[in-house]
């Protein structure tokens, strides 16, 4: 006698080696709840573990009977049943089911698709307080976590185990996928043969999508449909072109003659957009350029300005230098000797070296802070440097100039002269003839 056990539209027999078993007397099935038996086999290792409970291999009150008259205690008897799942919307569920304690079929309705199996189980045990094992799992035997969703669950075939009965519950998503598929290859034919009867050679895109709306397609799917055309070369939209006119139609026919003009006249219009964002760009190009040159005169007449005091205050240090040192010359040799003026020299040379030492320790944070630089930079540049620089920026503050604009337009410029070398490029592109091609 041999076990089957339904998958879907097969079965899958198990092997045997005695020669399959019919019932005297076929059980009458309630509507969209199929009952198959099946006789033992030889070896019960043939039969996926998943779908028997984990004391063993529980045998039913019909299989022990049979058991019982045949004097086989090694047969057994055990029922499968396979539901449908009734419900037609996506992530719900919706059985019948025959619960061991409750008499005929119990309607489970699961209308949650964010609940869980767990919801499942308890919704199962609450109606049937009597069961004392209550698990679901897959075809093959997997059991499911309980925390797997019911959308999840309703979008595969799975097993439904009570005590020792094992229920396959099928869903219908394939199958509506499959109705849902083919009706929206019938309503592209629609749309595909009202496209090829129109005799127009412009066809509106707006018009476009009425047509598919009225054909039960959202304008996602439209959109789809119409580079599905697109692709058999039905039709020909220019869906990123600048030019209104053209971005709202669609050519049909579009190797026909009078589409090769109709396409032609378009790109030409197309072409006078580019030649005029062009002369655009370059007017801008020519006043950024204007106002560059004008920051660059303020900005050569600033260093200039912060050059000149730098060199008028070393010529004054030098010639106050030369003025003291040629004082103490004067006094050594002709005035006092240099026994009265040695200590008076060391006196003077000691405090000037203290003097500019306490002075540039005292002054080297601000001026880093003032300059924006740090202590290595600061010591990398001499005196002079340091005023020059902070000359400029006094300068540049009294003419009201930022040096940070030269930087930016040059920027602007760079990029304005590389869309101009584009545009230039679009111009002088030979665009390939549609009838030659």
């Amino acid at each position: 006698m041999a076990l089957f056990l339904r998958r879907g539209a097969r079965a899958l027999p198990a092997l045997s080696t005695r020669p399959a078993f019919r019932p005297a007397a076929s059980l009458a099935s309630p509507p969209g709840l199929s009952v198959k038996f099946a006789a033992p086999t030889t070896s019960w290792s043939t039969f996926p573990a998943g779908f028997h409970s984990s004391s063993g291999f529980q045998r039913t009150r019909a299989a022990d009977r049979s058991a019982a008259a045949t004097g086989d205690s090694a047969s057994s008897l055990e029922t499968q049943i396979s539901v449908r799942n009734a419900s037609k919307a996506h992530g719900k569920l919706d059985v019948l089911l025959p619960l061991p304690g409750v008499a005929g079929l119990t309607r489970l309705a699961i209308e949650d698709a964010g609940a869980s199996v767990q919801d499942v189980l308890t919704a199962i045990q609450h109606a049937d307080p009597s069961l004392k094992a209550v698990e679901i799992a897959t075809p093959n035997g997997t059991k499911l976590a309980r925390t797997v969703r019911v959308s999840e669950l309703t979008s595969m075939p799975f097993c439904l185990r009570l005590n020792h009965v094992n229920i396959l519950v099928e869903n219908d998503a394939a199958t509506m996928d499959d109705l849902r598929s083919r009706e929206e290859s019938v309503a592209f034919a629609t749309v595909k043969a009202e496209i090829e009867k129109d005799p127009r050679l412009i066809l509106p895109l707006n018009e476009f999508y009425r047509m598919c709306h009225n054909a039960g397609a959202e304008e996602v799917v439209a959109t789809k449909w119409l580079r599905e055309l697109q692709r058999r070369n039905l039709v020909v939209h220019f869906d990123r072109s600048k030019n209104p006119q053209l971005e709202n139609a669609i050519i049909l026919r579009p190797y026909s003659l009078e589409s090769v003009l109709t396409l032609q006249n378009a790109l030409d219009s197309e072409l006078y957009n580019l030649k005029h964002d062009r002369k655009v760009k370059e007017r801008q190009l020519e006043e950024l350029g204007r106002a560059l040159k004008k920051l660059q005169t303020i900005d050569n007449e600033v260093h200039l300005a912060a050059r000149r005091m730098p060199n008028a205050q070393k010529w004054v240090a030098l010639s106050g230098l030369t003025t003291f040192y040629g004082a103490l010359m004067y006094c050594v040799w002709d005035v006092y000797s240099w026994d009265v003026m040695e200590p008076i020299t060391y006196f003077i040379g000691f405090s000037a070296v203290l003097g500019n030492s306490f002075y540039y320790t005292i002054t080297k944070k601000v001026r880093c802070d003032m300059l924006d630089m740090t202590f290595s930079e600061h010591n990398g540049i001499n005196m002079w440097h340091k005023r020059y620089v902070a000359r400029v920026e006094m300068v540049s503050k009294e003419r009201k100039h930022d040096p940070a604009k030269i930087e930016e337009l040059k920027a602007r410029i760079a990029d304005i002269e590389n869309d101009i070398a584009l545009l230039s490029q679009w111009e002088k592109t030979d665009l390939p003839s549609p009838a030659l091609q």
